[in-house]
């Protein structure tokens, strides 16, 4: 059977061949049809030309087009969506102009101010996009992988009729990093209940090989250990790997100190990147010195981030030139897109970590909420894990974050000033909470083209 996949976002050379190469991957999508759009057309041709060389290497018989946004949604099963709209400049704008507010960014693209702002420029893009599918594909799912996830999902679910899902690679990461740690053959041998919100979320009830008293070996005193026995060159088997690669250093690394240092302290394991759960503990984020001490560090955007889209399209460009090796087909990587995208067209039932509206999955949080647990993809569409109540040590955190998410999405939604303001007035990361609307007035002023609900 034929599947028609339809992937916005299509011209990123960052996670187009990754995840598209997955799916060439899968024997049960084979010969399926994939409508790759983006507003980017030099870099749309470059990914098409690199996906057919990689479609034609693994024999997956996938038909794939360039198509313009409504012909790639009419009737198609699902629809990827990976995008990041205003790009790094905007991106660089939520990045520098928080930090004249005491706000300092480690990645900038999901809590505090910086994400905030980027729900803003990214919520008219998707509610345009799933209003387009109630006309043209009411029953696919949508499936993303942009930032801030949570957020996207939420406005998603509560502005439309479409179902909606947030997958994030995080976890695999964290998981792929703990394998290492307890020298395990597998990282399924390592299992536990997940719960939070994206890049907030906690391991509760982990076992590893059935023992149920692992976690009380994941201190920092034993972290330290096995880092000094580590050559780093362990691998996640998804597209972080690449962001490691540039951004290598020569001095000693620690970079999952902080993980270990909030579960002596909180009692759990945060399933992702330090850089990202230290943006929601406003604390470790507003010194350098502070930062320093828990070995965090700042990504930054700009020329960071630009020179690593730069490596990848000469990559690219050097197979289709050279005919050299793709990497991409060599085998399937850890992300889980794929996995979803063959549960619900293929019907083989597939387990993944999901961001998705709160029907009970999390007990003691707001309902409608988007909370990130395990979900399982079938034919019946995704649905979230029933696991239990958020702890106790968590919870607080857990909903401070909430009630910034959700007052973002109401924000985006209604191009409401005051609404953005008290979004960020609410948020853990702004200190100085009487620089709110001045913050907020300058963010739009930055980023205005990309704001049409604001008005001019």
């Amino acid at each position: 059977m034929s599947y028609k996949i339809a992937f916005i976002g299509g011209g990123s050379v960052l996670w187009t061949p990754r995840l598209c190469c997955d799916m060439f991957l899968e024997p049960k999508l084979k010969g399926a049809e994939l409508h790759l759009v983006d507003p980017d057309k030099d870099a749309l041709a470059l990914t098409k030309r690199y996906l057919e060389k990689a479609n034609d290497a693994v024999s997956s018989e996938w038909v794939i087009h360039s198509s313009e946004l409504d012909a790639a949604l009419a009737d198609a099963d699902i629809v990827i969506v990976s995008i990041s709209t205003g790009g790094l400049e905007s991106m660089h704008n939520d990045y520098h102009i928080p930090a004249k507010y005491g706000v300092f960014h480690t990645v900038g693209d999901t809590v505090g101010p910086a994400g905030v702002s980027r729900v803003l420029r990214n919520v008219p893009v998707f509610i345009d996009i799933a209003r387009r599918m109630e006309k043209l594909c009411p029953d696919a799912w949508m499936v993303h992988v942009t930032n801030p996830l949570s957020q996207l999902t939420r406005a998603v679910t509560k502005a439309t009729s479409i179902k909606c899902v947030g997958l994030c690679h995080e976890y695999i990461g964290t998981i792929k990093m703990l394998q290492n740690f307890f020298k395990l053959e597998s990282r399924d041998e390592i299992d536990s209940l997940c719960m939070g919100a994206n890049h907030f979320t906690f391991m509760t009830e982990l076992k590893v090989r059935g023992d149920a008293g692992a976690d009380s070996k994941l201190t920092l005193a034993e972290y330290m250990k096995y880092e000094m026995q580590n050559d780093g060159t362990f691998k996640t088997g998804t597209t972080d790997d690449e962001v490691r690669e540039l951004l290598a250093s020569s001095e000693k690394q620690y970079p999952y100190h902080f993980n270990f240092h909030l579960c002596e302290n909180l009692g759990y394991f945060p399933l992702a990147a330090p850089s990202h759960v230290a943006e929601n503990l406003p604390f470790y984020c507003n010194s350098e010195e502070t930062e320093n001490h828990y070995h965090l560090h700042r990504k930054g955007v700009l020329p960071e981030r630009a020179d690593r889209k730069t490596v990848k399209t000469e990559k690219l460009l050097d197979v289709l030139e050279k005919d050299t090796p793709q990497d991409e087909v060599k085998e399937r990587s850890n992300e889980m897109l794929c996995d979803a995208v063959v549960g619900i067209c293929a019907g083989e039932s597939r387990r993944l970590i999901g961001a998705m509206p709160n029907i009970g999955q999390i007990d003691n949080l707001p309902r409608d909420v988007v909370v990130e647990t395990w979900t399982t993809a079938s034919l019946s569409g995704i649905h979230p894990v029933a696991s239990g109540s958020m702890p106790l040590p968590l919870k607080g955190f857990m909903e401070q974050i909430i009630v910034e998410q959700e007052l973002s999405v109401e924000a985006a939604l209604t191009g409401d000033v005051k609404i953005f303001a008290q979004a960020l007035f609410n948020s853990p990361q702004l200190h100085k909470k009487d620089k709110a609307a001045k913050l907020a007035d300058e963010l739009l002023a930055a980023n205005k083209e990309f704001l049409p609900q604001f008005g001019k």
